[in-house]
C-alpha cells in the first residue's frame, strides 16, 4: 500500500529510538542504576529489577531523568528513593548527556535502515525532526552520522524551549513548515503517549515505529493514541509514503 505523496507534504521523525537506536545507553543505565539501588535494597535480584524497570516505563516518564527517578522509586518506594538517584548520579555522574558531549557513537547509533529510508523519503516529501533532544545531538546528526542532509528543519527542545508532548512544539513545526492543514503532516516517533497522541490531536497522521525499544512496551490509552500505523522498523516506510 502506498498513501498518495501529495497528502502528506510533510514528515516529522523523533530521534531517539526512532532514528538512533538508544539500546547500549539504556544497558549501561541499567547496569549501574541495579548496582546503586542493590546497594540500598539488599538481596535485589536483577530479575526484580528488572520487573520494576518495565513497571516504570509502563508509568510514562518522560526524558531520561525521570526515568531514572521511576525505577529507583519502583525498587525502594517513594520515601526513600530520593537518596539512591542522588547516589546514582554522584557515582556514574550524567550518563546521557557525557555521551551526547564525548562519544555518541559508544552509546547511540543510527538503525541499519535509516539511510537508505530517508534518502528515498526525502525524494517524494519535506523531511523534518521533531524530538526532546539537548541541543548538541544537531551536530551529531550533521556530522557525526550524516543525517542532516535529508531534513529541511529541526526542533530540539532544548532548543526551542518547548518538549513533547506540548502542542506548542508541535505546532512550531507546523509553523516552521508552512503547513496550514495538519493532516498533510505526519509524525513517526516510539512513543505514543509523545510522538502518536499529540500530533493526531491536532489533526496530523502518525505512524508509531517499535524498533523493539524501551518504550514500546508502552499500550494506547485513549483513541489519540491509536498510530493510523504501526512497523516494526523504519522499513515499511518507503512503501506507505
Amino acid at each position: 500500500m502506498r498513501l498518495d505523496s501529495r497528502e502528506y507534504l510533510w514528515l516529522f521523525f523523533d530521534v531517539g529510538e526512532t532514528l538512533l537506536s538508544e539500546k547500549s545507553f539504556h544497558a549501561a543505565r541499567n547496569d549501574n542504576l541495579f548496582l546503586v539501588l542493590k546497594s540500598r535494597k539488599k538481596g535485589l535480584t536483577r530479575p526484580q529489577y528488572d520487573e520494576a524497570h518495565r513497571r516504570a516505563i509502563l508509568s510514562r516518564p518522560g526524558g531520561e531523568a525521570s526515568r531514572v527517578r521511576a525505577i529507583a522509586r519502583e525498587v525502594l518506594g517513594q520515601q526513600e528513593y530520593y537518596q539512591a538517584v542522588d547516589d546514582y548520579y554522584e557515582k556514574y555522574g550524567n550518563l546521557l548527556v557525557e555521551a551526547i558531549e564525548k562519544d555518541p557513537n559508544k552509546m547511540f547509533r543510527p538503525y541499519p535502515e535509516v539511510n537508505r529510508v530517508l534518502r528515498d523519503l526525502s525524494t517524494r516529501h519535506s523531511l523534518g525532526i521533531i524530538a526532546n533532544q539537548h541541543r548538541n545531538v544537531r551536530q551529531h546528526l550533521e556530522k557525526t552520522w550524516g543525517l542532516g542532509k535529508y531534513f529541511k528543519f529541526m526542533i530540539l527542545s532544548e532548543e526551542v524551549g518547548f518538549k513533547k508532548p506540548d502542542r506548542e512544539i508541535f505546532l512550531l513545526a507546523l509553523d516552521k513548515a508552512r503547513i496550514e492543514d495538519p493532516s498533510e503532516a505526519c509524525m513517526i516517533g516510539d512513543r505514543v503517549d509523545t510522538d502518536v497522541g499529540p500530533s493526531r490531536a491536532l489533526g496530523m497522521k502518525a505512524v508509531r515505529v517499535l524498533h523493539d525499544s524501551e518504550t514500546s512496551i508502552i499500550p494506547s490509552e485513549t483513541e489519540e493514541e491509536i498510530p493510523d500505523f504501526q512497523f516494526l522498523d523504519l522499513n515499511p516506510l518507503t512503501n506507505l509514503f
